[in-house]
């Protein structure tokens, strides 16, 4: 995080300051970061992942609306700004939506129920297994194996 941060704010100031060039950069690494988050799940807890690529959208969507202001044509503009203003203010809002959310998972009643409904996701998801329907089995080891593979259940509905 300190990374991106760094990178967001002090090489920004290599490219030439107030040019399309600088946040077309900053798209790039607020989406590699987003996408390195998602990827590596970095946080303890599954909330804050979430806020985190809550916070990561709000971020691209902001430079975003930040490049199509800057490249638009002043004289018969495409965008209203009064329009991406408050579109922004929202876009904005939302980091904080999520945060207070966050706040509330933190109370015990909620966060219990979140944890057991994540443990029986986890138990669902981890119970896949692969059994013959019939076929000459043979044990060995306390694992049985199957002679016929075509006996073979696949994943499908």
């Amino acid at each position: 995080m300190i990374f991106k941060k760094m990178l967001l704010t002090g090489a920004m100031t290599i490219v030439k300051p107030g040019s399309s060039a600088q946040l077309s950069i900053a798209l790039i690494i607020v989406l590699f970061n987003m996408l390195l988050e998602l990827k590596l799940a970095p946080y303890a807890d599954e909330a804050d992942d979430w806020l985190a690529f809550l916070t990561n959208i709000q971020m691209l969507l902001t430079i975003q609306g930040g490049l199509l202001l800057m490249t638009d044509d002043s004289s018969a503009p495409t965008y209203d700004k009064r329009f991406m203003g408050i579109t922004l203010v929202v876009v904005n809002s939302f980091g904080f939506v999520a945060f207070f959310l966050g706040l509330l998972v933190l109370h015990p009643s909620i966060r219990n129920r979140l944890d057991k409904e994540t443990d029986a996701k986890k138990k669902k998801r981890s119970g896949t297994k692969i059994v013959p329907q019939s076929g000459a089995e043979k044990k060995n080891n306390n694992i049985t194996t199957t002679t016929n593979h075509s006996d073979v259940k696949n994943w499908g509905k």
